[in-house]
């Protein structure tokens, strides 16, 4: 087990997303409510934060603190200190939340929608890969498959309704998965 796994900034992260994942629900429920076009803005915010919940708290809760994602980070080579994990779970809210800024009947929406669904799609697949190569569950695999794999299809139809080109759509996938595999990069050279 990752002798980290319950330092207090872990345990701190862990609030902020259960806190997280309460404030994008509400915001999810009053923009549906209203039918507000802003609905899909909150959408990424709403999967990130369940995804963090998910691997930080309801796998270990469910599966004991073996699936606990550090300890099965650990096992799996990847020693993640707990400002890595503030650094990186923290860089993620920031895309989910300049996307309010942005119209969401725009094409610049709908690309700037698909650059971010590519990160959490090249994530559930990182969770896919590792768990299919280890014969293993991998904490947020479900939320992976389940939230990330559809939120991109969904984006890829958006962008094809607002004319972006397919070149366009695989170019802002490309440079999604760039910046999820760079940020894993980045935390096994430091």
């Amino acid at each position: 087990m990752n002798p980290l796994f319950q330092d207090q900034l872990i345990l701190s992260m862990q609030n902020v997303f259960l806190l997280g994942l309460l404030a994008a629900s509400i915001t999810l429920i009053l923009l549906k409510r209203r039918k507000s076009s802003y609905f899909l803005s909150a959408l990424p915010l709403f999967v990130l934060t369940f995804h963090q919940v998910d691997e930080y708290i309801l796998s270990p809760l469910l599966l004991g603190n073996e699936y606990h994602f550090l300890n099965w980070a650990y096992r799996s080579g990847l020693d993640i200190s707990p400002i890595e994990v503030v650094s990186i779970n923290s860089f993620g809210y920031l895309p989910a939340l300049i996307i309010f800024l942005f119209n969401p009947s725009t094409k610049l929406f709908a690309l700037l929608f698909i650059l971010i669904t590519s990160t959490t799609l090249a994530n559930a697949m990182f969770h896919l890969g590792l768990s299919t190569a280890q014969i293993e569950y991998s904490p947020g695999m479900v939320t992976a498959l389940f939230l990330f794999l559809p939120l991109y299809i969904k984006s890829v139809l958006l962008a094809s309704e607002r004319l972006a080109s397919l070149k366009q759509i695989f170019v802002c996938s490309l440079y999604g998965f760039g910046i999820h595999y760079i940020a894993i990069w980045l935390i096994n050279i430091y």
